[in-house]
């Protein structure tokens, strides 16, 4: 699932970008036409105003990147319906019993920018992922293709996603901006 950024979101991130963009290009193009010893004896403010311009593109990635809770919520709330739409739709009283297979936990690693699993391959069924961020920077681990993921979590933290999985093959990613790209991505399959 792409991540859904909102017009006002994108529109930031735009105008955060074109920002920075323009700061780079007067500081290669523009100011040595007009100072040819540019930076000169102005280096430390250019290296200052740089770094001001290069966190204050990391900080709008951060704020205007990041998924609102509204939003989160609002999924949530449609998984939750669907899922009890479903067990209306599909519960009808039986005379036989079956035995429920046992969910199957398996041990999630995250660190930057790596998803780490004991085993790829599993059981179709109930499947949780036990999710641990051993890395420095918030993560989550999501499921591509569905609406499936854990909450962000911190560094040292940990979340737990329970999915009932039918056989196939599915991706395990990171939705942070960013994060799957740089190789936040781990294929497994289910039997």
């Amino acid at each position: 699932m792409p991540l859904a950024l909102s017009t006002g979101h994108e529109i930031g991130l735009g105008v955060t970008a074109l920002i920075f963009i323009l700061f780079a290009l007067a500081s290669s193009f523009v100011f040595p036409r007009f100072r040819p010893d540019y930076p000169g004896h102005g280096l430390l403010a250019f290296i200052v105003v740089a770094f001001v311009f290069f966190f204050g593109m990391l900080t709008a990635v951060e704020v205007f990147g990041a998924e609102s809770k509204h939003g989160e919520a609002a999924a949530a709330e449609t998984t939750t319906t669907q899922q009890t739409t479903t067990a209306k739709t599909t519960t009808q009283p039986t005379t036989t019993t079956t035995a429920k297979p046992a969910a199957t936990k398996v041990p999630v690693s995250e660190v930057e920018f790596k998803i780490t699993l004991a085993s790829t391959n599993f059981k179709a069924g109930e499947i949780t992922f036990e999710a641990k961020n051993d890395g420095k920077i918030p993560h989550d681990l999501a499921i591509k293709g569905t609406s499936d993921k854990t909450k962000l979590i911190p560094p040292g933290g940990s979340a737990e996603l329970k999915v009932t999985l039918k056989p196939g093959k599915y991706e395990l990613y990171c939705t942070v901006p960013g994060h799957e790209a740089a190789g936040m991505r781990l294929n497994i399959t289910v039997a």
